[in-house]
């Protein structure tokens, strides 16, 4: 029967929803928001049939910065819903935690349908908005996300999309603050 991979399954299910119930509004770690991805595509390839392709590439040394819980699983659930879904095992998902110019980047991309230039600036501008009809959503939507980033780093500019548009992916870019920013939040 496969109870070992059930076992599995319904262990990840349940730390994918203790997460979400515990954490809250909370600060936690990139690491915690890593694992937390982590755990939410392995859910996805058990529901999927193993579809999605996962990679990481991951400066350590910024994994136990704090960043607000749940901001990287909508938006990769957004990379599955409207960009990866329907290509048949062919897609993928890449997320990269860097540092760039002083500041720590989070980056979270697909190779999916891509994203035209007018509704990328709608979601940045928080004026997009869709039907959901997968009911797949867990109603968080991309404008929380940015608000959410914008509370925390106390910056306006928190999030750039990049898509080349039909068929091209798209990558979603967080930016979580300078260095210095960084050091005096996880003092506090």
């Amino acid at each position: 029967e496969g109870a070992d991979r059930t076992y599995e399954y319904v262990q990840k299910v349940a730390t994918f929803f203790r997460y979400n119930v515990k954490k809250g509004n909370e600060s936690v770690t990139i690491r915690e928001e890593i694992s937390l991805i982590d755990n939410y595509i392995y859910i996805l390839n058990v529901r999927f049939s193993g579809d999605i392709h996962y990679e990481k590439n991951i400066e350590e040394e910024w994994l136990d910065m704090p960043m607000p819980s749940m901001i990287l699983q909508p938006i990769v659930e957004n990379c599955v819903n409207h960009g990866i879904r329907e290509m048949a095992g062919e897609g993928k998902i890449w997320l990269s935690v860097y540092e760039m110019d002083g500041e720590i980047c989070i980056s979270i991309g697909d190779n999916g349908k891509g994203m035209s230039q007018d509704t990328i600036n709608r979601v940045l501008s928080g004026t997009y908005r869709e039907e959901n009809k997968s009911g797949d959503s867990n109603g968080i939507a991309m404008d929380n996300v940015i608000a959410r980033m914008q509370l925390f780093t106390g910056k306006e500019h928190v999030m750039d999309i990049f898509s080349e548009g039909a068929d091209a992916g798209t990558e979603f870019i967080l930016y979580m603050g300078s260095l210095n920013e960084m050091d005096k939040t996880s003092q506090e």
